[in-house]
């Protein structure tokens, strides 16, 4: 049996794509299985397997013994698959922390939106009651002429309670009137 293994490492080491396959139909379930012992993901224990399988066939002429074949695969199979974990946790702790970032800057973002919101319904109780009506519709998607029909006066009123109304607005709020733009448009 010794001089059997011995003469197998010597054709591994000479590139005996048999010799190869042989081990690795005797070995790829059992690693298959040791990995998932670690990995719940079946298709990543198979991607770690078959990398440790190509890490032997690049190490084999470094291959002390044939019994060492075993120890080689077991040991590449754990190491690749705790850091497979270990890449995991950073992973979900990076994704996490990402998630973390992005709801401090949406939060941030909203106060800053809310703050503007609130500043240009401040400024548009100050407009007279007419300017402010249609200014409200306007916010509300109502057309010129929908407005008109419903205050009873003419589009060319409206146009001009618009335009005092929008005036009054970016004199009062001439910081963010380029917002109040973006939020009536």
């Amino acid at each position: 049996m010794r001089m059997e293994n011995e003469l197998l490492l010597s054709q591994l080491e000479d590139g005996n794509r048999m010799v190869f396959k042989s081990i690795f139909e005797d070995y790829y379930r059992p690693l298959c299985g040791f990995s998932r012992k670690f990995i719940d993901d079946s298709d990543v224990c198979d991607d770690i397997v078959q990398e440790s399988f190509l890490g032997l066939w690049n190490k084999r002429s470094e291959i002390s013994s044939y019994n060492a074949i075993k120890s080689y695969l077991y040991s590449s199979v754990r190491n690749a698959s705790l850091n497979h974990l270990r890449h995991m946790d950073v992973r979900n702790k990076n994704e996490e922390e990402i998630k973390i970032l992005s709801s401090d800057w949406y939060s941030e973002d909203s106060l800053i939106e809310e703050e503007v919101h609130a500043q240009i319904y401040e400024a548009i109780k100050d407009l007279s009651p007419q300017s402010r009506r249609v200014i409200i519709m306007t916010m509300n998607g109502l057309t010129n002429p929908e407005i008109a029909s419903e205050l009873n006066v003419s589009v060319n009123t409206i146009k001009t309670l618009k335009q005092r109304g929008y005036q009054f607005l970016r004199d009062r709020l001439k910081g963010i009137h380029w917002i109040l733009l973006l939020l009536l448009s």
